[in-house]
């Protein structure tokens, strides 16, 4: 089979996927400039966050680095507008949910903080991430019931990728973590909020390992010149990755599987050329460039339960030497990003909306990420 055939087979097969109630489709949350993008990031993944977003990607990485760290901050519109009547929340763990969460009726509350150190080299990456996330949702205070998540994850991650024919044409990866978490989703009903902040924390305290992985494809079409044109194909989380033994009860949330199709066109800015190597290995790539990206994300949920826009990832990143630009569509909802990266210093920010109900345009939730990072290069061996 044509490798570029294999994304429409997966499609095809997706539509017709398994039932899931509406929810938030979670997918890889590492970084910000995928987040800029509309997290359309499968098919032009070539840097160190393709440990994450599609391991094939680490075929085309030609320098060695090692991330230090990577601070990532994240909060929705009504934490940011309302940040006076979160600051005290649980702090007196006898007091009852209800009167500690009763400045909150009516708002949407999304928190998450973390930071990701891993070492990048050629066809390889180490990472090691950790991560705090809550959200929960008090909008409709006539209906006294709620998904809410705390999620606590340490997560160890190894991944790889190879290139075959003379630019690499077609690359195949694979990643493998192994994940502690703490906490989980859990439906809140009428009693829980009558009960305290300690018994509510309670619910949150299961605490497992779990073992995953991805595997990954992208696959550069046959063009003529510098412009490179990728399909990709990413199976995050391969037949989810659940925690605790199979005899613990009320385990944390497992990290549901994500088929991920994608399609990504790379337009070179600059560069110079090396006539010699270009005639062995075509045209060289450029440093600075401008992509453009389409990912459909989670295949294995059918129309049926999560509408077609709710599915559709689409963006544009603009890379120059220090900063880059990113422009996207998550879902229905507009995404911009920036960065600007000497390496010793990283600053990224970005915004972007989720779509949290049954249908496209029912609830969006608008977000922002902030991360400084720092990071060491050294040239490829």
């Amino acid at each position: 089979m044509h490798p570029g055939s294999l994304i429409f087979v997966v499609l095809s097969l997706g539509l017709s996927g398994v039932n899931a109630e509406a929810k938030e489709l979670y997918g890889p949350d590492t970084g910000v400039v995928p987040f800029g993008m509309g997290r359309a990031y499968s098919a032009v993944a070539d840097d160190a966050l393709s440990l994450q977003y599609n391991p094939a990607g680490l075929a085309l990485v030609k320098k060695v680095d090692f991330q230090l760290f990577d601070l990532k901050a994240e909060s929705n519109r009504d934490v940011v507008q309302n940040y006076s009547s979160f600051k005290n929340l649980g702090k007196t763990s006898q007091t009852s949910v209800a009167n500690t969460l009763n400045p909150l009726a009516g708002k949407h509350v999304m928190a998450a903080v973390g930071n990701n150190t891993q070492l990048t080299i050629p066809n390889f990456a180490l990472g090691f991430s950790y991560d705090v996330h809550t959200d929960f949702d008090l909008e409709n205070v006539a209906y006294p019931q709620t998904d809410m998540r705390y999620t606590k994850d340490l997560a160890f991650l190894a991944g790889g990728g190879v290139g075959v024919g003379p630019k690499k044409e077609l690359r195949v990866g694979a990643m493998l973590k192994v994940v502690n978490r703490t906490g989980g989703i859990q439906t809140m009903t009428a009693s829980d909020f009558a009960g305290t902040t300690a018994a509510l924390k309670d619910r949150f305290s299961a605490t497992g390992t779990g073992y995953g992985g991805d595997i990954g494809m992208q696959y550069r079409l046959p063009m003529e010149g510098r412009t490179e044109v990728t399909s990709s194909f990413v199976w995050h989380d391969i037949g989810d990755t659940t925690f605790g033994g199979s005899q613990q009860k009320n385990p944390p949330t497992p990290m549901y599987q994500n088929i991920v199709a994608g399609l990504g066109v790379r337009f070179p800015i600059g560069g110079t050329k090396n006539r010699r190597l270009e005639r062995r290995y075509g045209p060289t790539r450029s440093t600075s460039h401008l992509s453009l990206a389409f990912d459909y994300s989670h295949l294995n949920y059918s129309w049926n339960t999560e509408q077609l826009p709710k599915h559709v990832h689409l963006g544009a990143n603009l890379d120059l030497p220090l900063f880059s630009f990113q422009l996207g569509m998550n879902q229905t909802s507009l995404t911009l990003g920036t960065s600007f990266d000497i390496g010793v210093i990283k600053v990224a920010f970005a915004t972007y909306g989720e779509e949290l109900g049954s249908y496209a345009g029912q609830k969006t939730d608008r977000r922002y990420l902030l991360s400084v990072g720092s990071s060491l290069g050294f040239g490829g061996f």
